[in-house]
Protein backbone atom coordinates (compact mmCIF):
# COMPACT_ATOMS: atom_id res chain seq x y z
CA UNK A 1 0.00 0.00 0.00
CA UNK A 2 1.46 3.42 -0.95
CA UNK A 3 2.42 5.89 1.76
CA UNK A 4 -0.18 8.55 2.56
CA UNK A 5 1.10 11.95 3.69
CA UNK A 6 -1.29 14.59 5.07
CA UNK A 7 -0.06 18.20 5.36
CA UNK A 8 -2.39 20.90 6.78
CA UNK A 9 -1.74 24.17 4.97
CA UNK A 10 -4.54 25.79 6.95
CA UNK A 11 -7.08 24.86 9.68
CA UNK A 12 -4.66 22.39 11.26
CA UNK A 13 -5.36 23.66 14.77
CA UNK A 14 -8.24 26.10 14.29
CA UNK A 15 -11.43 26.61 12.28
CA UNK A 16 -11.17 28.64 9.07
CA UNK A 17 -8.96 28.67 5.92
CA UNK A 18 -9.50 24.94 5.51
CA UNK A 19 -6.76 23.56 3.27
CA UNK A 20 -5.30 20.03 3.52
CA UNK A 21 -2.71 18.61 1.12
CA UNK A 22 -2.84 14.83 0.69
CA UNK A 23 -0.02 13.00 -1.11
CA UNK A 24 -0.59 9.36 -2.10
CA UNK A 25 1.09 7.24 -4.74
CA UNK A 26 2.82 10.20 -6.37
CA UNK A 27 -0.42 12.19 -6.61
CA UNK A 28 -1.03 15.47 -4.74
CA UNK A 29 -4.62 16.44 -3.95
CA UNK A 30 -5.72 19.56 -2.10
CA UNK A 31 -8.86 19.24 0.05
CA UNK A 32 -10.42 22.71 0.33
CA UNK A 33 -8.77 26.07 -0.28
CA UNK A 34 -10.48 28.44 2.16
CA UNK A 35 -9.88 31.72 3.92
CA UNK A 36 -10.12 32.70 7.60
CA UNK A 37 -12.90 35.21 8.19
CA UNK A 38 -11.45 36.55 11.46
CA UNK A 39 -8.25 38.04 10.03
CA UNK A 40 -7.49 40.89 7.60
CA UNK A 41 -3.81 40.06 6.97
CA UNK A 42 -1.84 37.16 5.50
CA UNK A 43 -3.22 34.86 8.19
CA UNK A 44 -6.45 34.79 6.22
CA UNK A 45 -4.94 32.49 3.58
CA UNK A 46 -3.43 29.00 3.68
CA UNK A 47 0.35 28.69 3.77
CA UNK A 48 1.19 27.99 0.14
CA UNK A 49 4.96 28.21 0.77
CA UNK A 50 5.17 24.44 1.24
CA UNK A 51 3.89 23.94 -2.29
CA UNK A 52 5.88 26.71 -3.94
CA UNK A 53 9.09 25.37 -2.37
CA UNK A 54 8.44 22.11 -4.22
CA UNK A 55 8.05 23.77 -7.60
CA UNK A 56 5.27 25.66 -9.35
CA UNK A 57 1.79 24.68 -8.21
CA UNK A 58 0.70 23.89 -11.77
CA UNK A 59 3.35 21.18 -11.90
CA UNK A 60 2.93 19.96 -8.32
CA UNK A 61 -0.82 19.75 -7.70
CA UNK A 62 -3.05 17.23 -9.48
CA UNK A 63 -6.47 18.56 -8.39
CA UNK A 64 -8.45 20.47 -5.76
CA UNK A 65 -11.56 19.02 -4.08
CA UNK A 66 -13.88 21.52 -2.35
CA UNK A 67 -16.22 20.24 0.35
CA UNK A 68 -18.79 23.02 -0.09
CA UNK A 69 -19.24 26.64 -1.19
CA UNK A 70 -18.33 28.48 1.99
CA UNK A 71 -15.56 31.05 1.97
CA UNK A 72 -13.73 29.17 4.73
CA UNK A 73 -13.60 26.19 2.34
CA UNK A 74 -13.15 27.79 -1.11
CA UNK A 75 -12.53 31.54 -0.61
CA UNK A 76 -8.76 31.39 -1.27
CA UNK A 77 -9.11 29.76 -4.70
CA UNK A 78 -8.93 33.06 -6.65
CA UNK A 79 -5.85 34.07 -4.65
CA UNK A 80 -4.15 30.70 -5.16
CA UNK A 81 -4.76 31.06 -8.87
CA UNK A 82 -3.23 34.55 -8.94
CA UNK A 83 -0.37 33.89 -6.52
CA UNK A 84 0.95 30.57 -7.77
CA UNK A 85 -0.69 30.11 -11.13
CA UNK A 86 -2.88 27.08 -10.54
CA UNK A 87 -5.33 26.38 -13.35
CA UNK A 88 -5.91 22.66 -12.88
CA UNK A 89 -9.09 20.70 -12.20
CA UNK A 90 -11.41 21.55 -9.28
CA UNK A 91 -14.12 19.24 -7.96
CA UNK A 92 -17.03 19.96 -5.65
CA UNK A 93 -18.65 17.41 -3.33
CA UNK A 94 -22.32 17.07 -4.20
CA UNK A 95 -25.28 15.72 -2.17
CA UNK A 96 -26.36 13.32 -4.92
CA UNK A 97 -22.94 12.50 -6.42
CA UNK A 98 -19.57 11.73 -4.91
CA UNK A 99 -17.88 14.70 -6.65
CA UNK A 100 -18.65 16.89 -9.66
CA UNK A 101 -16.29 19.15 -11.67
CA UNK A 102 -16.29 22.93 -11.18
CA UNK A 103 -14.70 25.43 -13.57
CA UNK A 104 -11.97 27.65 -12.11
CA UNK A 105 -13.47 30.49 -14.16
CA UNK A 106 -16.55 30.31 -11.91
CA UNK A 107 -14.39 31.03 -8.89
CA UNK A 108 -12.60 33.88 -10.67
CA UNK A 109 -16.00 35.56 -10.99
CA UNK A 110 -16.17 35.66 -7.19
CA UNK A 111 -14.99 39.07 -5.96
CA UNK A 112 -13.72 39.07 -2.40
CA UNK A 113 -12.41 42.34 -0.99
CA UNK A 114 -10.01 42.83 1.93
CA UNK A 115 -12.90 42.91 4.43
CA UNK A 116 -14.17 39.49 3.38
CA UNK A 117 -17.30 40.67 1.58
CA UNK A 118 -18.40 38.55 -1.36
CA UNK A 119 -20.79 38.93 -4.29
CA UNK A 120 -22.38 35.50 -3.97
CA UNK A 121 -24.32 33.45 -1.47
CA UNK A 122 -23.80 29.72 -1.27
CA UNK A 123 -26.42 27.22 -2.26
CA UNK A 124 -26.32 25.74 1.26
CA UNK A 125 -26.92 29.19 2.83
CA UNK A 126 -29.90 29.67 0.51
CA UNK A 127 -31.24 26.25 1.55
CA UNK A 128 -30.89 27.15 5.25
CA UNK A 129 -32.59 30.50 4.67
CA UNK A 130 -35.60 28.72 3.18
CA UNK A 131 -35.75 26.30 6.12
CA UNK A 132 -35.63 29.16 8.64
CA UNK A 133 -38.28 31.08 6.70
CA UNK A 134 -40.62 28.06 6.75
CA UNK A 135 -40.10 27.57 10.50
CA UNK A 136 -40.87 31.20 11.33
CA UNK A 137 -43.72 31.49 8.84
CA UNK A 138 -45.40 28.44 10.39
CA UNK A 139 -44.89 29.73 13.93
CA UNK A 140 -46.14 33.25 13.06
CA UNK A 141 -49.25 31.76 11.46
CA UNK A 142 -49.99 29.48 14.41
CA UNK A 143 -49.45 32.20 17.03
CA UNK A 144 -51.13 34.95 14.95
CA UNK A 145 -48.10 37.25 15.30
CA UNK A 146 -48.01 40.55 13.43
CA UNK A 147 -44.35 41.64 13.67
CA UNK A 148 -42.80 41.71 10.17
CA UNK A 149 -40.05 39.30 9.12
CA UNK A 150 -37.48 40.38 6.54
CA UNK A 151 -34.63 38.64 4.75
CA UNK A 152 -31.77 40.77 3.47
CA UNK A 153 -30.23 38.49 0.83
CA UNK A 154 -31.26 39.21 -2.76
CA UNK A 155 -30.14 35.74 -3.79
CA UNK A 156 -32.49 34.18 -1.25
CA UNK A 157 -35.41 36.09 -2.78
CA UNK A 158 -34.53 34.79 -6.24
CA UNK A 159 -34.09 31.28 -4.90
CA UNK A 160 -37.47 31.45 -3.21
CA UNK A 161 -39.05 32.24 -6.57
CA UNK A 162 -37.66 28.99 -7.99
CA UNK A 163 -38.68 27.03 -4.88
CA UNK A 164 -42.25 28.18 -5.56
CA UNK A 165 -42.03 27.21 -9.22
CA UNK A 166 -40.47 23.79 -8.60
CA UNK A 167 -42.14 22.80 -5.35
CA UNK A 168 -42.70 19.29 -6.76
CA UNK A 169 -38.92 18.80 -6.52
CA UNK A 170 -38.91 19.33 -2.74
CA UNK A 171 -39.18 16.65 -0.03
CA UNK A 172 -42.35 14.70 0.71
CA UNK A 173 -43.35 16.76 3.75
CA UNK A 174 -43.23 20.04 1.79
CA UNK A 175 -45.06 18.53 -1.20
CA UNK A 176 -47.92 17.38 1.03
CA UNK A 177 -48.60 20.96 2.14
CA UNK A 178 -48.96 21.99 -1.51
CA UNK A 179 -52.43 20.41 -1.51
CA UNK A 180 -53.63 23.31 0.68
CA UNK A 181 -51.14 26.03 -0.31
CA UNK A 182 -47.62 26.60 -1.63
CA UNK A 183 -45.32 26.51 1.41
CA UNK A 184 -43.09 29.18 -0.18
CA UNK A 185 -45.89 31.72 -0.62
CA UNK A 186 -44.86 33.54 2.56
CA UNK A 187 -47.43 35.86 4.16
CA UNK A 188 -45.22 37.29 6.90
CA UNK A 189 -41.76 37.35 5.27
CA UNK A 190 -40.73 40.14 2.92
CA UNK A 191 -37.49 41.43 1.34
CA UNK A 192 -35.47 43.80 3.53
CA UNK A 193 -34.60 47.40 2.68
CA UNK A 194 -31.80 49.17 4.57
CA UNK A 195 -34.15 51.94 5.60
CA UNK A 196 -36.27 49.42 7.56
CA UNK A 197 -33.52 49.10 10.19
CA UNK A 198 -34.56 52.51 11.59
CA UNK A 199 -38.30 51.70 11.69
CA UNK A 200 -39.96 51.74 15.13
CA UNK A 201 -41.53 48.63 16.58
CA UNK A 202 -40.53 44.94 16.57
CA UNK A 203 -39.20 43.07 13.53
CA UNK A 204 -37.15 40.01 12.66
CA UNK A 205 -34.36 40.22 10.07
CA UNK A 206 -32.37 37.42 8.45
CA UNK A 207 -29.00 38.92 7.51
CA UNK A 208 -25.68 37.54 6.28
CA UNK A 209 -22.86 36.85 6.87
CA UNK A 210 -23.60 34.81 9.98
CA UNK A 211 -20.34 35.63 11.80
CA UNK A 212 -20.99 39.41 11.76
CA UNK A 213 -17.60 40.08 10.18
CA UNK A 214 -18.89 42.27 7.32
CA UNK A 215 -21.86 43.09 5.14
CA UNK A 216 -25.52 43.70 5.94
CA UNK A 217 -25.55 41.74 9.21
CA UNK A 218 -22.74 43.86 10.66
CA UNK A 219 -24.40 47.12 9.59
CA UNK A 220 -27.69 46.15 11.27
CA UNK A 221 -25.84 44.91 14.35
CA UNK A 222 -24.11 48.27 14.75
CA UNK A 223 -27.47 50.05 14.64
CA UNK A 224 -29.21 47.76 17.13
CA UNK A 225 -26.38 46.81 19.51
CA UNK A 226 -26.98 49.70 21.92
CA UNK A 227 -30.56 48.76 22.88
CA UNK A 228 -31.06 46.05 25.51
CA UNK A 229 -34.53 45.31 24.09
CA UNK A 230 -32.95 44.00 20.89
CA UNK A 231 -31.57 40.49 20.38
CA UNK A 232 -29.15 38.83 17.99
CA UNK A 233 -29.36 35.06 17.47
CA UNK A 234 -26.17 33.47 16.16
CA UNK A 235 -27.13 30.42 14.05
CA UNK A 236 -23.79 28.60 14.05
CA UNK A 237 -20.11 28.49 14.90
CA UNK A 238 -18.12 31.74 14.59
CA UNK A 239 -14.37 31.62 14.01
CA UNK A 240 -11.98 33.43 16.33
CA UNK A 241 -11.47 37.09 15.51
CA UNK A 242 -14.98 37.75 14.18
CA UNK A 243 -17.48 39.92 16.01
CA UNK A 244 -19.78 36.92 16.25
CA UNK A 245 -17.14 34.98 18.16
CA UNK A 246 -16.47 37.90 20.48
CA UNK A 247 -20.07 38.52 21.53
CA UNK A 248 -20.75 34.79 21.96
CA UNK A 249 -17.87 34.78 24.44
CA UNK A 250 -19.43 37.63 26.42
CA UNK A 251 -17.43 40.58 25.11
CA UNK A 252 -19.51 43.73 25.59
CA UNK A 253 -17.16 46.41 24.25
CA UNK A 254 -15.95 46.00 20.68
CA UNK A 255 -13.17 47.77 18.84
CA UNK A 256 -14.16 48.51 15.27
CA UNK A 257 -12.25 49.89 12.30
CA UNK A 258 -10.97 53.42 12.69
CA UNK A 259 -10.39 52.81 16.43
CA UNK A 260 -14.05 53.39 17.17
CA UNK A 261 -15.75 51.36 19.90
CA UNK A 262 -19.20 49.85 20.16
CA UNK A 263 -20.92 49.03 23.42
CA UNK A 264 -23.06 45.89 23.15
CA UNK A 265 -26.24 46.05 25.23
CA UNK A 266 -28.52 43.80 23.21
CA UNK A 267 -29.21 40.19 24.16
CA UNK A 268 -27.02 37.53 22.54
CA UNK A 269 -28.35 34.02 21.97
CA UNK A 270 -26.97 30.97 20.18
CA UNK A 271 -29.06 28.51 18.15
CA UNK A 272 -27.29 25.73 16.28
CA UNK A 273 -28.47 25.83 12.68
CA UNK A 274 -25.28 24.80 10.93
CA UNK A 275 -25.03 24.69 7.15
CA UNK A 276 -22.55 21.81 7.44
CA UNK A 277 -23.77 18.34 6.59
CA UNK A 278 -24.87 16.09 9.45
CA UNK A 279 -24.68 12.29 9.48
CA UNK A 280 -27.61 12.02 7.06
CA UNK A 281 -26.00 14.53 4.70
CA UNK A 282 -22.73 12.63 4.69
CA UNK A 283 -24.54 9.34 4.07
CA UNK A 284 -26.22 10.91 1.03
CA UNK A 285 -22.87 11.61 -0.66
CA UNK A 286 -22.80 8.03 -1.92
CA UNK A 287 -25.74 5.76 -2.65
CA UNK A 288 -26.02 3.20 0.22
CA UNK A 289 -27.00 0.49 -2.26
CA UNK A 290 -23.96 1.21 -4.43
CA UNK A 291 -21.60 1.33 -1.43
CA UNK A 292 -22.90 -1.98 -0.01
CA UNK A 293 -22.62 -3.65 -3.40
CA UNK A 294 -19.00 -2.57 -3.82
CA UNK A 295 -18.12 -3.63 -0.26
CA UNK A 296 -20.00 -6.93 -0.51
CA UNK A 297 -22.18 -6.16 2.52
CA UNK A 298 -25.85 -6.95 3.15
CA UNK A 299 -28.29 -4.21 4.13
CA UNK A 300 -28.96 -3.70 7.84
CA UNK A 301 -32.11 -1.86 8.90
CA UNK A 302 -31.65 0.43 11.90
CA UNK A 303 -34.70 1.40 13.96
CA UNK A 304 -35.05 3.62 17.00
CA UNK A 305 -37.35 2.63 19.88
CA UNK A 306 -39.02 4.54 22.68
CA UNK A 307 -41.37 3.50 25.53
CA UNK A 308 -44.18 5.79 26.65
CA UNK A 309 -46.58 5.23 29.55
CA UNK A 310 -50.04 6.75 29.67
CA UNK A 311 -53.13 6.34 31.83
CA UNK A 312 -56.14 4.96 29.98
CA UNK A 313 -58.90 2.79 31.57
CA UNK A 314 -59.94 1.16 28.29
CA UNK A 315 -58.90 -2.21 26.92
CA UNK A 316 -55.70 -2.47 24.89
CA UNK A 317 -57.70 -2.68 21.65
CA UNK A 318 -59.79 0.38 22.54
CA UNK A 319 -56.70 2.32 23.59
CA UNK A 320 -55.05 1.47 20.27
CA UNK A 321 -58.13 2.69 18.39
CA UNK A 322 -58.13 5.91 20.43
CA UNK A 323 -54.45 6.45 19.59
CA UNK A 324 -55.25 5.90 15.92
CA UNK A 325 -58.07 8.48 15.98
CA UNK A 326 -55.88 10.98 17.86
CA UNK A 327 -52.91 10.67 15.49
CA UNK A 328 -55.15 10.76 12.44
CA UNK A 329 -56.68 14.06 13.60
CA UNK A 330 -53.30 15.62 14.41
CA UNK A 331 -51.23 14.31 11.48
CA UNK A 332 -53.49 15.17 8.58
CA UNK A 333 -50.67 15.21 6.05
CA UNK A 334 -49.38 11.74 6.86
CA UNK A 335 -50.57 8.21 6.10
CA UNK A 336 -51.93 6.74 9.35
CA UNK A 337 -53.03 3.08 9.45
CA UNK A 338 -54.84 1.06 12.12
CA UNK A 339 -53.66 -2.57 12.11
CA UNK A 340 -55.79 -4.38 14.71
CA UNK A 341 -54.45 -7.84 13.79
CA UNK A 342 -50.96 -6.87 14.90
CA UNK A 343 -52.25 -4.54 17.64
CA UNK A 344 -50.40 -1.59 16.15
CA UNK A 345 -50.80 1.79 14.47
CA UNK A 346 -48.48 2.90 11.68
CA UNK A 347 -47.58 6.46 10.68
CA UNK A 348 -45.15 6.37 7.72
CA UNK A 349 -42.39 4.01 9.01
CA UNK A 350 -43.36 4.53 12.67
CA UNK A 351 -45.01 1.63 14.50
CA UNK A 352 -46.94 2.12 17.76
CA UNK A 353 -47.82 -0.96 19.81
CA UNK A 354 -49.95 -1.07 22.99
CA UNK A 355 -49.85 -3.37 26.02
CA UNK A 356 -51.11 -3.12 29.62
CA UNK A 357 -48.78 -2.84 32.56
CA UNK A 358 -48.59 -6.04 34.62
CA UNK A 359 -48.92 -3.98 37.80
CA UNK A 360 -51.78 -1.69 36.73
CA UNK A 361 -54.17 -2.51 33.83
CA UNK A 362 -55.05 1.19 33.50
CA UNK A 363 -51.41 2.01 32.74
CA UNK A 364 -50.68 1.42 29.07
CA UNK A 365 -47.16 0.85 27.80
CA UNK A 366 -46.65 2.17 24.27
CA UNK A 367 -43.68 0.94 22.25
CA UNK A 368 -42.73 3.27 19.39
CA UNK A 369 -40.16 2.36 16.76
CA UNK A 370 -39.09 4.16 13.60
CA UNK A 371 -36.38 4.24 10.92
CA UNK A 372 -33.79 6.99 10.83
CA UNK A 373 -35.55 8.64 7.87
CA UNK A 374 -38.50 9.48 10.17
CA UNK A 375 -36.41 10.42 13.21
CA UNK A 376 -37.97 13.89 13.58
CA UNK A 377 -41.53 12.57 13.24
CA UNK A 378 -40.81 9.74 15.69
CA UNK A 379 -39.55 12.20 18.31
CA UNK A 380 -42.62 14.36 17.75
CA UNK A 381 -45.00 11.42 18.23
CA UNK A 382 -43.31 10.26 21.43
CA UNK A 383 -43.61 13.79 22.86
CA UNK A 384 -47.26 14.01 21.74
CA UNK A 385 -48.27 10.69 23.30
CA UNK A 386 -46.52 11.50 26.58
CA UNK A 387 -49.11 14.24 27.00
CA UNK A 388 -51.88 11.61 27.02
CA UNK A 389 -55.04 11.20 24.93
CA UNK A 390 -57.83 13.77 24.80
CA UNK A 391 -61.03 12.79 26.63
CA UNK A 392 -63.11 13.28 23.47
CA UNK A 393 -61.95 11.98 20.12
CA UNK A 394 -63.65 12.83 16.87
Amino acid sequence: MPEIKVTPLGAGQDVGRSCILVSIGGKNIMLDCGMHMGFNDDRRFPDFSYITQNGRLTEFLDCVIISHFHLDHCGALPYMSEMVGYDGPIYMTHPTKAICPILLEDFRKITVDKKGETNFFTSQMIKDSQELCILLETFWERMNLKAPIYFSTGMTEKANHYYKLFITWTNQKIRKTFVQRNMFEFKHIKPFDRSYADNPGPMVVFATPGMLHAGQSLQIFKKWAGNEKNMVIMPGYCVQGTIGHKILNGQRKLELEGRSTLEVKLQVEYMSFSAHADAKGIMQLVSPEQAMKELGLSEHHLRFTCRVQLQDPHSDADTLHRIYMHLKSVLKGYTTQHLPDSMSVMVESIVVKVSSSTEDPNTKVLLLSWSYQDEDLGSFLSTLLKKGLPSVLC
